[in-house]
C-alpha cells in the first residue's frame, strides 16, 4: 500500500501565515501540519509516499529530506504548471503501481486509515472516500450514500439552499491504480469536480466511509489556531512530542523559566524559550522554538512561532504571530490579531482586533493599526447574498468597500472591458456608483454609465450594449432602514453565478488589485437606454388593444424615477395613471387594476378591480398566461405548486423546474430580453395586453384561475445545525419520491414539502402544497417540528 500527500497548495485563507510558507509547513505545536499527516500514515503500515509539490517546494523538500528521520520513504513530484487534485496525482502514476490512498498534506486527523481501506476491499471498490459529519458544509464536497455505503449524490462547494447533508469529502481517497486511467496527462483536472461525477454518472463502484475521529481542515486562521487548542485538550488521537511536566502543560526541551512567571494551563512551550522572569503565559498559547517572552510580558491565547521576542509588558490575547518577528516593549494587541513573518512593533504601537500585518513590515512607535496593512481581513460571511450584496450604507457598505470591492472585480476581467453602471436616484446610491467607476477605471476597465435606472434596464443594457458585465447600486425599500443592494450581472444581463461571485469574493478578501497607469479605463455616458428599453417593450405588446381599453391604473411606485420613466409609455397606450398608495383603495379610484412596483423594478404587486390582491401563485399563473405566444420556454422554481406547470404545458410553454434564485429561472431563456418574474413593468404591459384581449376585468379571469392550497413557515436553525438537520430529513425519508433541485422536496400523498436552508439567515424555509388548506398546513407544521426536534 502507498500514500500520496496532497502538499501544493498555497493557503490563500491562511495569508499571512502562508506569505512565505507552504500551508502544509504551518506548524501545529511547534510541528508542520504535515508531520503529524506522516506519522498517521506511519502509524498504519504505510511508509512508501509520494510527495505532490508546488508552492515553495524547497521548504517541504529541504525539512523532510528521504523521510528516513522519520521512519518513511518519500518521493517528490513537482508541478510547473497546477494539475488539480487529480492531476497531482497523475503526476506521480510511475510511483503508484498499486492501490494507494491520498490523503492532504494541510488537514489535521486521526481517523483510523486501516478500517477505511478494509471497507474499500470488502466493497471491491474503484474509489472509496473518506467522510466525515461538519457542521457547516458550504467549503467541501457534500455526499449522499445509500444503505451499502455506495455514493449516489455528490456536490462540491454547495450553497445552503444545495445542502442536503451535514457529510462531507475528507479529500481522504482510496484508490485503485485503474483510477489514473480516468485522468488526463498534463492538465488541470480535479477529483471532486470531474473525476467522481464521472464515476457517478458511469456508475463506477464509488463509495463512502464513514469514519469516526477527529478531523479539520486547516482553512482558516480560527481553524487553524482551534485544532491547536482541540490537540491541548486532548480531543485528537496523537502524539504530542514534549514533556508534560505538569498536566497538560507541555515542555520541549531547554527551556529557561526566570522566577516568579505564571503559567495556566493548557499551553505548550517550543524548544529553548526563554521567559523571563514576571512573564504571564495564559490557557492555550503556544510558543514556538527560541522565542523570548520578556518581564511583565502578558500573553492568552497566543500562538507564536519561533524566533519571535515579546517585549516588556507587552499585552496580547487572541493573537497570532509569525516568525522572526520583533515586539518592543508596551505593545497591545487585540483579539484575532495577525502578524506576519519578519515584522517589527515599536514601542508602545497598538494593533486592533482582527487587523492582519503582511510579512515585513514595520508599526512606528506609539501607532495604532486599525486596519490591515497590504491585505485586508477576511470578514466573517459571504459577500453575496440571495440577491447581490446588502448592507447599511455608510456603515457596512461604504465609499471605500466599494472601491475595494470594483477592483477585485476588475481584476477578474480583460483590460479594456467594458462594464455598465447604474443607480437609483438616492444621492448615496449614484455617489457609490461614482466610487465603482473610479475604481474600474483606474484598473483599466472601461465603463458605460446608464445614469438613473433599475435591474432590468441594466440587463436589457448589458445585452444591448455587448458589455461583458454591469453594477446597479441602489437604496432598498424602506429607505429609513438605509440598506444598500449592490447587484452584478453578466454578459447576458443575468445575475452573475455563485462561481463568479466565489472569485470576486475571494478576489476581495486576498485584496488581489491590478492598478496601472498605462492603460487607464475611459468614461461613457449613455442616456438612451431606457428609450431602447421601452421601444423594445412596445414591440412586444398589443398597442391597438390597449388602447381600446382606455384603463384606469392606480400605481404605487417610488416617486421620482419611475413616474417619469412611465409616463410616455402609459401616455402612447391611453393608459390613464393615478399615482397613490393602495391602501387608498382600488374600486373606490375607479381604477380597473391595482399596481405596487418594487424601487427596482423587478418585482409586481397585482390588485384587481375589486381590490382583491392576487397571491404569488396567481400572479404567476397570471404571468403565464399574459407571455403565452410570446415565450417557448420558461424556468418554474421548485417551490411553485404543480398546477403551474400543467397550465404551461397546456399554454405550450415548456417548462424548466429549477432552484428558486433569480439566476437559476433566467437562464432557461438566457436570450430573452425581458423576464416576465422579474422585470415588473414587462409584467405589467403583458397583463394589460391579456386583460384587452379577452376583454374581461380581472377579478372575473382570477375565478378561472387553478386553486392552489401553499403553506410557507420559517423556522429557526442556528447555521451550525443546518447541514445535520438536511441529513436527518433524508435519512428519515428514505423511500419517498424526493427531488434535490434545490433543498430537499419530499412528496407523499396528501402533497409536497419544500424544506429549503437560508442563504442569508438561521432559517430553514418550509414550503408544502396540499390538496385542501388544512392538509397543506398540517404537512408544513409537522415538518416544521421535525427540523425544530434535529437541531
Amino acid at each position: 500500500m502507498k500514500a500520496v500527500i496532497m502538499a501544493g497548495g498555497r493557503g490563500t485563507r491562511l495569508r499571512p501565515l502562508t506569505s512565505h510558507t507552504p500551508k502544509p509547513m504551518v506548524p501545529l505545536l511547534n510541528r508542520p501540519c504535515m508531520e503529524y499527516t506522516i506519522d498517521l500514515l506511519k502509524k498504519h503500515g504505510i511508509t512508501e509516499i509520494a510527495v505532490t509539490l508546488q508552492f515553495l517546494p524547497d521548504a517541504i523538500r529541504n525539512y523532510f529530506g528521504d523521510g528516513s528521520a522519520y521512519g518513511v520513504s518519500l518521493v517528490y513530484f513537482e508541478e510547473t504548471t497546477p494539475l488539480g487534485t487529480a492531476g497531482s496525482v497523475k503526476n506521480c502514476a510511475d510511483f503508484l503501481d498499486e492501490r494507494f490512498i491520498v490523503i492532504s498534506g494541510d488537514t489535521l486527523t486521526d481517523m483510523d486509515l486501516s478500517a477505511a481501506i478494509s471497507f474499500h476491499e470488502e466493497k471491491e471498490a474503484l474509489a472509496t472516500l473518506v467522510l466525515t459529519q461538519v457542521e457547516t458544509p458550504l467549503e467541501f464536497g457534500v455526499v449522499m450514500t445509500d444503505e451499502s455505503g455506495r455514493i449516489i449524490r455528490f456536490l462540491e462547494k454547495p450553497t445552503w439552499a444545495e445542502v442536503f447533508s451535514d457529510t462531507v469529502n475528507t479529500g481522504i481517497y482510496v484508490c485503485e491504480p485503474e483510477v489514473l486511467s480516468y485522468i488526463e496527462d498534463n492538465r488541470e483536472v480535479d477529483f471532486s469536480k470531474e473525476v467522481f461525477p464521472t464515476f457517478l454518472s458511469e456508475g463506477k463502484p464509488m463509495y463512502g466511509y464513514s469514519a469516526d475521529g477527529y478531523w479539520s481542515d486547516i482553512g482558516s486562521l480560527a481553524v487553524y489556531r482551534q485544532a491547536q487548542f482541540d490537540m491541548l485538550d486532548g480531543k485528537v488521537d496523537l502524539e504530542i512530542k514534549a514533556q508534560e511536566i505538569a498536566p497538560r502543560i507541555y515542555f520541549e526541551n531547554h527551556v529557561r523559566i526566570d522566577s516568579s512567571v505564571r503559567l495556566e494551563g493548557p499551553v505548550f512551550i517550543g524548544e529553548n524559550v526563554h521567559l523571563q522572569a514576571g512573564a504571564s503565559i495564559g490557557a492555550y498559547s503556544v510558543l514556538g522554538s527560541n522565542t523570548v517572552v520578556a518581564t511583565g510580558a502578558q500573553l492568552s491565547r497566543a500562538i507564536i512561532w519561533e524566533n519571535t521576542l515579546v517585549g516588556k509588558k507587552t499585552e496580547m490575547t487572541g493573537a497570532t504571530i509569525c516568525r522572526n518577528v520583533q515586539i518592543a516593549q508596551s505593545v497591545l494587541m487585540g483579539e484575532g490579531a495577525v502578524i506576519g513573518d519578519n515584522c517589527h512593533l515599536a514601542a508602545k504601537s497598538v494593533v486592533k482586533a482582527g487587523v492582519k500585518i503582511w510579512p515585513d513590515k514595520e508599526v512606528g512607535e506609539s501607532a495604532t493599526v486599525s486596519t490591515s496593512l497590504i491585505y485586508g481581513a477576511k470578514q466573517t460571511k459571504n459577500l453575496f447574498g440571495t440577491n447581490g450584496i446588502k448592507g447599511i450604507g455608510n456603515v457596512e457598505i461604504t465609499p471605500e468597500f466599494v472601491t475595494r470591492l470594483a477592483a477585485s472585480y476588475a481584476y477578474l476581467l480583460k483590460a479594456g472591458s467594458r462594464i455598465a453602471l447604474s443607480a437609483c436616484t438616492h444621492p448615496f446610491a449614484q455617489l457609490l456608483k461614482h466610487s465603482i467607476m473610479t475604481s474600474l477605471c483606474s484598473s483599466g476597465i472601461d465603463t458605460i454609465d446608464f445614469g438613473i435606472g433599475n435591474a432590468p434596464l441594466m440587463r436589457y443594457g448589458v445585452r444591448g450594449l455587448q458589455c461583458v458585465g454591469g453594477i446597479h447600486v441602489y437604496m432598498a425599500e424602506p429607505v429609513e432602514e438605509k440598506e444598500i443592494v449592490i447587484q452584478f450581472v453578466d454578459q447576458d444581463g443575468l445575475p452573475v453565478s455563485r462561481d463568479m461571485e466565489r472569485k470576486i469574493e475571494n478576489a476581495y478578501w486576498q485584496e488581489t488589485y491590478v492598478r496601472t497607469l498605462h492603460h487607464l479605463g475611459e468614461l461613457h455616458v449613455e442616456h438612451q437606454v431606457q428609450q431602447a428599453y421601452l421601444r423594445a417593450l412596445m414591440e412586444r405588446i398589443d398597442l391597438a388593444s390597449i388602447q381600446r381599453q382606455r384603463f384606469r391604473l392606480l400605481v404605487e411606485c417610488e416617486p421620482r424615477f419611475m413616474p417619469t420613466f412611465l409616463a410616455p409609455l402609459f401616455e402612447s397606450l391611453g393608459v390613464t395613471v393615478q399615482y397613490g398608495a393602495i391602501q387608498s383603495g382600488v374600486s373606490k379610484q375607479g381604477a380597473d387594476l391595482g399596481v405596487r412596483l418594487d424601487k427596482n423594478g423587478e418585482q409586481i404587486a397585482l390588485f384587481s378591480d375589486r381590490g382583491e390582491k392576487l397571491s404569488a401563485e396567481q400572479l404567476i399563473a397570471l404571468q403565464l398566461l399574459a407571455c403565452s405566444g410570446q415565450h417557448s420556454k420558461i424556468g418554474l422554481p421548485v417551490s411553485a405548486p404543480m398546477e403551474l406547470e400543467h397550465l404551461a404545458q397546456l399554454l405550450q410553454l415548456k417548462v424548466v423546474r429549477t432552484k428558486v434564485t433569480p439566476r437559476a429561472m433566467m437562464e432557461v431563456a438566457p436570450e430573452e430580453r425581458f423576464h416576465p418574474m422579474f422585470d415588473a413593468v414587462y409584467s405589467l404591459m403583458r397583463t394589460l395586453s391579456y386583460l384587452a384581449k379577452e376583454e374581461k376585468p380581472l377579478s372575473f379571469l382570477l375565478e378561472l384561475l387553478p386553486a392552489c392550497h401553499m403553506e410557507k413557515k420559517t423556522v429557526f436553525c442556528p447555521w451550525a445545525s443546518k447541514g445535520k438537520v438536511m441529513r436527518k430529513m433524508l435519512e428519515e425519508n428514505k423511500g419517498k419520491p424526493l427531488e434535490l433541485v434545490d433543498g430537499i422536496k419530499v412528496y407523499d400523498s396528501n402533497g409536497w414539502v419544500l424544506i429549503l436552508p437560508d442563504t442569508e439567515d438561521s432559517h430553514v424555509k418550509v414550503i408544502s402544497q396540499g390538496a385542501t388548506a388544512e392538509t397543506a398546513a398540517t404537512l408544513a407544521s409537522s415538518y416544521a417540528r421535525r427540523i425544530a426536534e434535529y437541531q
